[in-house]
């Protein structure tokens, strides 16, 4: 399964309900003025592989990109920092590691406040 579902269904699994639609590569068309809700959109980075010598490989380390896009109507007591925290426990618990996490920024296109950060996820073949 690519790295990007597996994320996106451990999102949802997770049930954050802060986090209102879940998107892989893209985000539709008709959603994407949308601010008035929280948005996760997922896509690729990169894959590695973990190479031994005669140029076979053991493992395969995939990388994606988490980029929130916050609605504009988030409650006073919503607390962005803890929110982060927990999304990044979550994935560290089920087996992916935090790779970097990127400063908040303003979306040009929506003035939504985003966070971007970049997990991934090893496994052996």
């Amino acid at each position: 399964m690519l790295a990007t579902l597996e994320a996106q269904r451990l999102l949802e699994e997770g049930q954050f309900t802060d986090i209102d639609y879940i998107y892989t590569t893209n985000i539709p068309q008709e959603m994407q003025d949308n601010t008035d809700k929280t948005i996760a959109l997922i896509t690729d980075v990169n894959t590695t592989l973990d190479l031994e010598g005669n140029n076979t490989f053991y493992g395969v380390r995939h990388a994606v990109e988490i980029q929130l896009f916050y609605k504009f109507d988030l409650p006073d007591d919503f607390d962005m920092d803890a929110f982060e925290l927990s999304l990044y426990r979550f994935f560290k618990e089920n087996h992916w590691s935090i790779t970097d996490i990127r400063e908040h920024t303003v979306d040009p296109d929506t003035l939504q406040v985003t966070a971007v950060f970049y997990v991934a996820q090893e496994k052996l073949v």
